[in-house]
């Protein structure tokens, strides 16, 4: 019989609780132990941080030291400094820091170097006061403005063309519309849009870390 895969988890919402439920279930990965603010933990080989941006800035650094650390919370790393503090820390453990969820196509199709460009467009309810366009610009100083709406986004960046070659709208829709996200990366030679539209059902941040569990360790790969 093979050992199941221990993972430790930070997040008590609707994506970590559903991971939780999911792990509790697994024949091929068992929940080690929840994070919370100030719970202590056992080292993992894996850690999936639901939570967000906060989570990540805050156990960051000292988890992806113990092991290989996802994250849900990209938006943290439009800070230089940390990112190079965990860069850091990758290189000299090996433990790899995989960015949760890639829905956004092309990015990481380019090799360095490669004169590329993403403007991504992103519609969601609840993200200002009112319905319509919230800011036009580069993503860099969107995250000044919205720093836990930008995981996707800087998630695509970072793999990509770079924090300062992606630009964003940021549209506020009707309350109960769908969360939308339409990209188009740009490279020499060719052009990728990308249109995405979560309507509901099972939370899709959490289905994608779910479907990430259940391909470890496969022999195939895509992308």
């Amino acid at each position: 019989m093979i050992a199941k895969r221990p993972v430790n988890l930070i997040g008590r919402g609707r994506i970590g609780a559903a991971v939780a439920g999911w792990l509790k279930g697994s024949d091929s990965h068992v929940l080690q132990s929840v994070i919370g603010r100030t719970a202590q933990w056992r080292a993992a080989p894996l850690t999936i941080d639901a939570a967000g941006p906060q989570a990540l800035r805050a156990h960051g650094e000292a988890l992806l030291s113990e092991g290989d650390l996802w994250s849900v919370g990209a938006a943290a790393l439009i800070d230089d400094d940390l990112r190079g503090r965990l860069a850091e820390v990758a290189g000299r453990t090996g433990h790899e820091l995989r960015l949760l969820t890639g829905w956004i196509a092309g990015p990481t199709l380019a090799p360095a170097g490669a004169n590329a460009r993403l403007h991504i467009e992103q519609q969601a309810p609840r993200l200002g006061p009112a319905p319509g366009l919230l800011f036009s610009g580069s993503l860099r100083e969107a995250a000044a403005r919205f720093p836990d709406h930008l995981n996707t986004a800087t998630a695509a960046a970072l793999v990509g063309p770079g924090i300062d070659a992606t630009t964003i709208a940021l549209h506020c829709a009707e309350e109960g519309g769908p969360h939308i996200i339409r990209a188009r990366f740009e490279m020499p030679g060719q052009t990728i849009q990308t249109n995405v539209q979560l309507d509901g059902g099972p939370h899709p941040v959490a289905q994608a870390i779910i479907a990430a569990l259940e391909a470890r360790g496969r022999w195939l790969r895509y992308g």
